[in-house]
């Protein structure tokens, strides 16, 4: 038995691996920038300001990490009308970024629109007091749901990715 539980194990991580770029290309390929009118298909500007709840989960790239998830919790900031969002994170540590306060702070900046009933979240996460590198987040809320749900990764190493979740997102 202790010789067969490794290749579970392993192709477990393989099929975790395979669902999550699966999840990014969908996620990535129904946030590709929309033409002409900026996606919003007559619709207005979707307005997500608000403190919500959130997690994120590491991928197989993070081995001892792997299928970890951190709460985090999201504060966004949005002008009615635009389509550009700030805000700032509060997650707890675990490896990455800089401890202040008890928790280890980011500032976030990127855009919220509308297409098709979906609304669209683009993001990158910026950690304070750290030199880490930004992580981008790129997320769907379906129509008549509170649970956005995407793919986060590195910009220049796309596969250091996982999944990550805002529950509890409402829409102005």
């Amino acid at each position: 038995m202790k010789t067969f539980f490794p290749v579970i194990l392993s192709a477990l991580q393989r099929w975790q691996a395979r669902m999550l770029l699966a999840a990014a290309l969908l996620v990535l390929t129904s946030c590709a920038e929309p033409a002409n009118n900026g996606g919003l298909s007559g619709a207005p500007t979707p307005n997500v300001q608000g403190v919500y709840h959130g997690s994120y989960t590491y991928g197989g790239a993070y081995q001892k990490l792997a299928g970890q998830t951190v709460s985090f919790e999201i504060s966004l900031k949005q002008t009615r009308g635009s389509s550009n969002i700030t805000g700032v994170i509060k997650e707890a540590y675990t490896g990455s970024g800089v401890l202040k306060d008890g928790y280890v702070w980011s500032n976030v900046s990127g855009t919220c629109v509308s297409e098709n009933g979906y609304i669209h979240l683009k993001f990158r996460k910026t950690y304070r007091h750290s030199k880490e590198q930004p992580v981008l987040y790129q997320g769907s809320l379906p129509p008549d749901s509170t649970l956005l749900s995407g793919t986060w990764y590195l910009q220049d190493k796309t596969t250091d990715s996982g999944m990550f979740q805002i529950s509890n997102m409402h829409v102005q």
